[in-house]
This record gives C-alpha cells, structure tokens and sequence, in this order.
C-alpha cells in the first residue's frame, strides 16, 4: 500500500528533477550515517501540530524535516492501530516558526530533535517539555515559556485537543475529526529509541 510520502515524493519528483529522494532503504548503520541527508519543506504537508505528552516528537511526512536519517524499524506501541506494529521510516529535526503568544505576535523557531517519521499518523506530535519549556492550561489556550519566563508557544483547542499555533497562519485539510477521541501521545522503550537513533 502506497503512504501519503510515497504520493508526494512522486508528485515531487515528477515537478523537479533535482529534489533528493526522501527515503532510502534500510541496509545498516554504516549506510544510514551516509544517506542522511536534508529534506525540503513541501506545500501539501500535514500541518496539525497536536500537543501531546510521551517520549518523543513525531511527524507524519517526510517533507516535515530539516535533517532527516532513514531507519525502517518497527515498534511495538502503536497507538494509531493497535494490533499491529507501527513503522518508523526515519528520524530527524523539524524547525516549526511559530508565534510566542496569543498576545505576542513575535516569532522565533522551535527547533525539535529526534523527531520519529510515522507516515501512518494522521497528525504530528509535539511534546513541549521535550524542548524544555513549562505548560499551562487555559481555558481557551495552552501556552509554554522557557526557563527564565520568555513564552515559546501556544496552542488552540482544536477537535477536542489543542493544537500548536504556527505562524502565518499555515493550515489545511486535516484527517481528524471532531467528535472522534484520538490517543496521540507516544512513548517509545529504550531499546526502542536505541535502535532507532543508532545508540
């Protein structure tokens, strides 16, 4: 079965020639180190950005990483099917430039490493105490600061969840649904995390 990447990487490939492909397959560690390479943002990507616990960020497409090391390792904690082990097809960075506030339209970018690759989400998970900032819960907004108080972030409510706020706005079709109840926090075992950053 053909995933959402597989879709635009052809989409990709058939508009311009030169775009490098976005994954390899797996064929050991020494090959890994030499196929990482850097992934351009595409137009079309998910952009629900779903704030989440867990251990770890994920994103849906490939398109979403700045960096980006293939893997193909499969893990056991599925939380988007259960009964079946889930695919990790990479690991990388994504930068998200996002606003600091509701009432501060400054921007600046969250860099988030260690991202997992999933192209069976139907969201992106980003955990902010990943990046080391505090959370608070409102009632119309969530909101994340750093260390010294500076805010990083914010997030609207969105199918029942809140999701986090990017700048200019960047939204589009989404596949989740209002009413429906989603478990999008993912935790991964230390072997897990072993195999798939390399350690």
């Amino acid at each position: 079965m053909r995933t959402h990447d597989d879709f635009m990487r052809d989409l990709a490939n058939s508009s311009t020639s030169h775009e490098p492909p976005q994954d390899y397959p797996f064929d050991g560690e020494e090959s890994r180190r030499k196929k990482t390479c850097f992934v351009r943002p595409s137009a079309s990507i998910c952009r629900d950005w779903m704030i989440v616990s867990g251990n770890c960020h994920y994103a849906r497409d490939g398109a979403s990483f700045t960096t980006y090391t293939p893997v193909n390792t499969l893990i056991k904690n599925n939380i988007f099917s259960p009964l079946d082990e889930m695919q990790v097809a990479g690991v990388g960075s994504v930068h998200l430039t996002v606003p600091r506030g509701p009432h501060d339209s400054s921007t600046h970018t969250l860099v988030l490493d260690g991202v997992l690759h999933i192209p069976e989400a139907v969201c992106n998970g980003f955990n902010p105490l990943l990046i080391g900032s505090s959370m608070s819960c409102h009632s119309d907004y969530w909101e994340g600061a750093d260390r010294a108080g500076s805010p990083m972030w914010f997030g609207l409510p969105f199918v029942g969840l809140s999701r986090l706020v990017l700048a200019g706005g960047l939204g589009g079709e989404s596949e989740l649904i209002q009413g429906r109840v989603y478990t999008l926090s993912l935790y991964i075992s230390p072997q897990e995390r072993g195999a798939i950053m390399g350690g």
